[in-house]
């Protein structure tokens, strides 16, 4: 039918070279397979033109034409081929739509068994192998991403730093001084990348074009127009704002906490630096698993980009789509106008539709009614239980549907068992509400640990001995062991389960530094193919950083008198490298991952019983290995996906970690001697409201499990310590079940008749194997973890609703209108109701409005009954036994220290 070109022939050419799309042309054109001109022109139609039912449409900005090329590269005999290595490759994908790999077996059996005319089977079959293979076998990928590159598009400029930095200090500076504040102020990321648009494109207007040149590259304040790479650069400098968590220097330095006077400023960068710099090493070995691999899809990425494209990039305004003419850009300017008004609603006018716990209007005083069903202080097992999408429902296109909804299953089981042992009585949890994260005296009062306390912050025995030990409503404590079984379920299911690309990794990151090879070998889908042409980070750049983390948080630690060794800091290297792992592969895959705040306060509870100071230091700087290496991972995928070079992202993300760090401790100084000039900052009488609810949260949790001790807390709740086993024997039974599967199989078929093999096989073996194959059991059971401090049920029924029409109807019946706006609805909600809630916040926290409220039936019915007293821990299933308390008698208390 046409010439023919061996895949193996074709190759992303490098910046110098010859290229159509990223393809060499250095040969002659006569040795390559090209397509019929009547393909290119029927490709530029389906995607360009009208769009109905299940078709898809492109990006804005992409260049009709330019796809076109870059998608029909294969011939017949090799679009065979590539669909069946798909078919093998992807066969245990959990992500990629199960439809598309039925309909490439169908396809690579030839026109006679599809039913097609052999010149329209050869078109689909050379088509689909192009998309999956040169672009993406995602369609959420193909929706945000185009299968060709501009090198000559500006990224790292001048004017993108000036952008970038600009929302880094203004964004740390803001964000910082006003956290602890209740209610707080901050400035969205949302908001910050919609308003990067006009600052740079103002630059690109006002900027002459003055510059140099070096090497044969131009360097210039005015590249020409703001683009598309230079507004996700700006966008990914803004948001290291976010990242680290340093509200332990509060708890350290202010005498409501630790009072540590020796927490100066110098210690602040120390500890800061620590905490920004160190997990970013752990991103050489990451973006092997996560950012190369195909199948770590990000998901929680597409959304940014999508508003990305759509604010720089024009739309193919002859485009219609199931009847709909308007442009990507104007669905956003709705969607934001719509969300902007509707949050008031729910949130100021009408309350009651946010939490619609109307169950509980029945009999407000029903306390089996208030446990179940109630939207705050119960368990919200409730059919419709929010109006505001705000409330449930604004991450629907974060996550692929099948995630979410085991996350919902797994999330409504465990509350049915949280429900079982607090009716049951189960470690005294009827005499405390079933659904919080307040630790609690055997009075069924909040714990106040200060009445057990020295002044240096220890343990005080004979005050322990009289007030007892802190106990946990049933709900909290379901989380703690469900977390414990979480983590190690989840590394020997991932290491047992993607040992291959593991092993792929880390032999991998050996032996191209050994031979100086590409990183990129291994990876041969249409996005690495293209970034090849981008020089990438060598090892050596994550090893130096990774080196300087540690050099930095053991000078931290043992410079200043933290009294923690400086050996806990490999601690932390060791067990934040195995849980960031798997916390990064299930997070790419489904856009969930794994909280270390658990591990890092068992584990210095269990290595420094009643240190609470060391136990501090160690949550922040574990959490943070964990979280910045997540975080940067999830950078580099921006710039894999948007063709941006990764040593342009490396720089930027490092010069913005830096930034943040020297803002965040000054802001800190400043915050210090302005809020706390009466000493009440932090406490709940500060004049100017900061209350530092996280910073007290904090605190709590380090008393409880650094002075109380984890060996006290396990002998309270002796089941506790075996939920890490119960995980791990859990994911060794559930590996072993995947691969005995077959086996078991083949066993039932040689061992009865074929009419009731047939029976087994269409009623059992089959629905059972389709269900099996979109479940990922450790993704489903982080949903098991979505409880305590009142996060029910109600802040996912709306949610997954919302998942399924998105995610699911519109995706398989409108592909391209959902291609098309979908991602784009919910970042008009996400920018809508943030810059809805600034304004409420400054309005009626700060301004003219300020202590006014709507008083009426919509705002109060929902908080008059039980419910919202279970909120308040001010009601429980059972009253005080006789005896004036619960729990364990005085003689029994844990005093293991």
């Amino acid at each position: 039918m046409s010439e023919k070109l061996s895949a193996d022939d074709v190759k992303v050419a490098g910046a110098n070279e010859k290229q159509i799309d990223g393809y060499d042309l250095s040969p002659s054109l006569s040795d390559r397979w090209l397509p019929p001109e009547e393909w290119l022109e029927r490709f530029v139609q389906e995607y360009s033109g009208q769009h109905s039912g299940d078709s898809e449409t492109l990006p804005a900005g992409a260049d009709p034409n330019r796809v076109a090329t870059s998608v029909l590269t294969f011939n017949e005999e090799e679009s065979v081929r590539r669909l069946e290595s798909l078919i093998q490759d992807h066969q245990d994908d959990y992500t990629i739509d199960h439809n598309l790999l039925k309909r490439c077996g169908e396809l690579i059996q030839g026109h006679t068994a599809c039913g097609m005319e052999e010149g329209e089977w050869a078109y689909v079959t050379c088509k689909t192998a192009g998309l999956v293979n040169n672009w993406s076998p995602y369609a959420e990928v193909r929706a945000v991403t185009l299968p060709y590159d501009d090198p000559e598009e500006p990224c790292e400029s001048i004017r993108a730093y000036v952008v970038g930095f600009f929302w880094v200090c203004v964004a740390t500076a803001v964000n910082t001084f006003f956290n602890p504040r209740q209610p707080g102020i901050s400035i969205p990321g949302p908001v910050i990348q919609l308003l990067c648009v006009p600052m740079g494109r103002g630059l690109a207007y006002i900027l002459p074009d003055w510059g140099f040149s070096l090497r044969g590259k131009r360097y210039t304040l005015n590249p020409g127009p703001w683009s598309a790479k230079e507004q996700l650069f700006a966008t990914i400098i803004s948001q290291a704002d976010s990242i680290g968590n340093f509200t332990g220097l509060l708890d350290m330095r202010l005498p409501i906490f630790f009072n540590q006077k020796w927490v100066n400023y110098g210690f602040g960068i120390m500890l800061a630096f620590a905490n920004q710099i160190f997990g970013l090493g752990m991103a050489g070995i990451l973006r092997r698993l996560s950012v190369y691999p195909q199948q770590a899809v990000w998901p929680s990425v597409l959304p940014t980009l999508a508003l990305n494209r759509t604010l720089i990039n024009a739309d193919n305004k002859r485009e219609v789509i199931n009847g709909w003419r308007i442009t990507r850009f104007v669905c956003f300017g709705l969607a934001s106008a719509f969300f902007l008004v509707y949050y008031w609603i729910p949130n100021e006018f009408f309350g009651a539709l946010r939490l619609f716990n109307w169950m509980t209007w029945i009999a407000p005083n029903n306390k089996n009614l208030a446990i179940v069903t109630g939207s705050y202080g119960g368990m919200g097992f409730n059919p419709w239980s929010s109006f505001d999408p705000n409330a449930s429902g604004s991450t629907a296109m974060n996550a692929p549907f099948f995630a979410q909804l085991q996350q919902y299953v797994m999330r409504a089981i465990a509350g049915l068992i949280i429900l079982i042992m607090y009716y049951t009585n189960m470690s005294w949890a009827a005499y405390m509400p079933i659904n919080s994260n307040t630790a609690f005296n055997n009075k069924m009062e909040a714990y106040n640990v200060s009445k057990v306390l020295t002044s240096a912050n220890k343990v005080d025995i004979d005050k322990y001995k009289v007030y007892g030990p802190p106990y946990y409503a049933v709900a909290n404590l379901f989380v703690t062991g469900a977390t414990y079984v979480y983590y190690t379920f989840s590394i020997v299911y991932v290491f047992i389960k993607y040992w291959g690309p593991l092993k792929k990794a880390f032999i991998g990151m050996v032996v191209n530094t050994w031979k100086r090879q590409s990183i990129y070998t291994g990876f041969d889908d249409g996005q690495a193919r293209i970034m090849r042409r981008y020089k990438e980070v060598p090892e050596w750049w994550y090893s130096i950083l990774f080196t300087f983390g540690f050099i930095v948080s053991v000078v931290a630690v043992t410079a200043w008198p933290t009294e923690t060794p400086w050996w806990s800091i490999l601690v932390v290297v060791a067990v934040g490298s195995m849980l960031t792992i798997p916390w990064v592969i299930i997070e790419s895959i489904a856009s969930t991952g794994i909280s270390l705040g658990a591990i890092w306060q068992v584990l210095p509870g269990v290595i420094w019983p009643g240190n609470p100071l060391a136990q501090l230091v160690i949550l922040m700087l574990g959490g943070a290995f964990e979280q910045l290496a997540g975080g940067f991972t999830q950078d580099l995928k921006y710039a894999h996906y948007a063709k941006m070079p990764p040593r342009a992202i490396f720089r930027g993300h490092i010069a913005s970690c830096v930034v943040n760090c020297i803002i965040y401790v000054a802001m800190l100084e400043v915050m210090v001697i302005y809020f706390n000039s009466d000493s009440t900052l932090c406490q709940w009488d500060n004049k100017e409201h900061m209350v530092c609810q996280y910073a007290n949260s904090v605190y709590s949790s380090t008393i409880s499990f650094g002075a109380f001790g984890t060996n006290n807390m396990f002998k309270l709740y002796p089941a506790l310590p075996y939920c890490f086993l119960i995980g791990a024997l859990l994911g060794l039974f559930w590996v072993l079940s995947e691969k005995a599967a077959p086996h078991v199989r083949r066993l039932i078929q040689a061992r009865t008749d074929e009419k009731q093999f047939s029976s087994f096989e269409k009623y059992f073996w089959r629905p059972a194997a389709a269900t099996c194959s979109t479940l990922n059991p450790a993704i489903a059971l982080s949903g098991a973890l979505n409880w305590a401090g009142n996060s029910n049920l109600t802040y996912a029924t709306l949610g997954i609703y919302i998942a399924w029409y998105f995610q699911f109807y519109l995706k398989r019946r409108y592909t391209a209108w959902w291609g098309k706006y979908a991602y784009l609805v919910f970042a008009g909600l996400n920018v809508g109701v943030a810059i809805s809630g600034l304004i409420v916040t400054l309005v009626f926290s700060f301004g003219a409005g300020k202590n006014t409220s709507f008083k009426w039936w919509g705002n109060e019915v929902s908080t008059h009954g039980l419910d919202y007293q279970l909120y308040n821990n001010n009601a429980s299933l059972k009253a005080l036994p006789s005896v004036g308390y619960f729990g364990l008698s005085p003689d029994q208390y844990p005093l293991d220290w």
